[in-house]
């Protein structure tokens, strides 16, 4: 549950994005508004950088939870100790 405030805040922009998107793509197809259509593609490019921002954040919060191991006196990996992170 850490860093839950992050996945709602993302999730939030993305569905922003995709209502002002929405919105903005029903004004160029049926009204015929030029500037609509740029706003929806810039919503749907927002969109898109907000997902992969949020899964770059994911990644890197899973790489740095991962337990880690030690290394013996020859280089090679050893498990972690039984209870221990």
């Amino acid at each position: 549950m850490r860093n839950y405030a992050v996945h709602l805040i993302c999730h939030l922009l993305v569905v922003l994005a995709g209502l002002a998107g929405g919105i903005a793509t029903g004004l160029w197809l049926f009204d015929g508004n030029a500037a609509a259509g740029w706003l929806a593609l810039l919503a749907l490019v927002v969109a898109l950088g907000v997902l992969a921002l949020q899964a770059g954040h994911l990644r890197r919060e899973r790489a740095s939870a991962a337990p880690r191991g030690s290394r013996d006196s020859r280089g090679r990996r050893t498990l972690p100790e039984p209870g221990t992170r």
